[in-house]
């Protein structure tokens, strides 16, 4: 890694509460001292760590502390545990751990390893780091803008041996930074293609249009919002508010003005079949309309992701988080409920089958 590219794209690419976040990881790793009480008595140092406390800024602090190498290391270790703006979901088959480690063998992946303090990125190959049950393969870009400038850009793939999935995670870049309109679906199939060449894992896309049909008639703990819909060809955007259900919003008006108004159309026959003509009309369009952009609300933890299905008319969904992203659970819940769903809804396709197996 060319360390005054990841030196300037932490200084001027990370937002403050990324900043302070490391900053605190630091602090809690003993790397790095900054006594906001000025007690001498805290600020002992028998580490040879890095005091900041005399720096004035978060910036002050950052360039300081970016003159070590082991701090680089730290900020290499939270691109593995921070929660990232997008991400993705595939099944995956044919995981082979023994070609995972003939890539280490051979010195085609580097090795993360936390305890040592030493960064390790590399733009030429990817860094493994095993945690838990999850094999993290990190892949760094040196990317350029018009006028020269460079920065490290980060994509990570995470295969989850428990759940048998494939996550890719990433955070936007500047327009300056990209190439192309489809660049970040060109980096996740170049990363799809890598796991395909390098250990022979197949991939397959996960039908999260069904899960959110599934979740939608089954789940009471989720507020679903449209953002766009197409219909005959055409595609509407679609106002979004925090307190809205599940249904497209005129259509939502349409049902409210059919209640409202019920003793005009319980007027006579003609004004009954008015109504059941428009209670029909209402259904085809919910049914037959498609929404290739959702926004969900998970009640209970406030927690807001946006779903892009057949992003840049690829074959999967891309995930978006909504808000500023803290705290490493954000991620870990947002796949857990929807994997929840994702394997109820297969339990009951099964059930389904095999209920009108019986029934032949």
């Amino acid at each position: 890694m060319e360390k005054d590219i990841f030196q300037s794209t932490i200084l001027d690419m990370y937002p403050s509460y990324v900043k302070k976040a490391i900053l605190k990881q630091a602090v809690d790793d003993g790397f790095v001292i900054n006594n906001k009480k000025h007690n001498q008595q805290l600020t002992l140092n028998f580490n040879g760590s890095v005091d900041v406390t005399e720096d004035e800024t978060l910036e002050d602090k950052f360039r300081h502390m970016l003159e070590r190498d082991s701090i680089l290391a730290v900020v290499e270790d939270y691109e593995y545990r921070k929660p990232y703006k997008h991400f993705c979901y595939f099944k995956y088959l044919n995981l082979t751990i023994q070609k995972i480690e003939a890539l280490v063998k051979s010195q085609e992946v580097n090795i993360f390893d936390r305890k040592a303090q030493v960064a390790v990125d590399d733009f030429g190959k990817p860094t493994i780091y095993i945690l838990g049950e999850n094999i993290y393969f990190k892949f760094s870009y040196k990317l350029k803008n018009d006028v020269g400038k460079s920065i490290k850009y980060v994509i990570l793939a995470i295969i989850d041996k428990e759940s048998g999935l494939l996550e890719i995670r990433f955070d936007r870049v500047g327009i300056a930074y990209r190439n192309s309109n489809t660049f970040y679906k060109d980096k996740i199939y170049s990363i799809l293609q890598y796991f395909n060449d390098m250990i022979g894992l197949q991939v397959e896309n996960i039908d999260f249009k069904a899960v959110v049909e599934y979740m939608k008639s089954e789940e009471d703990d989720i507020t679903i919002i449209a953002q766009r819909m197409t219909r005959n060809g055409t595609t509407a955007y679609l106002e979004a508010y925090e307190d809205e259900a599940g249904i497209i919003p005129i259509l939502g008006e349409l049902e409210s003005f059919l209640a409202d108004q019920k003793e005009l159309f319980d007027k006579n026959s003609d004004t009954q079949k008015i109504r059941r003509k428009l209670k029909a009309f209402i259904t085809e369009i919910e049914v037959k309309s498609d929404m290739p952009m959702v926004k969900i609300r998970m009640d209970r933890s406030g927690i807001k992701f946006g779903i892009t299905h057949n992003y840049k008319d690829a074959d999967f969904s891309l995930f978006m988080l909504y808000g500023e992203l803290v705290g490493e659970e954000l991620m870990g819940s947002v796949k857990e409920y929807l994997m929840r769903c994702y394997k109820e809804l297969n339990i009951a396709i099964s059930t389904n089958a095999l209920s009108a197996e019986e029934n032949k």
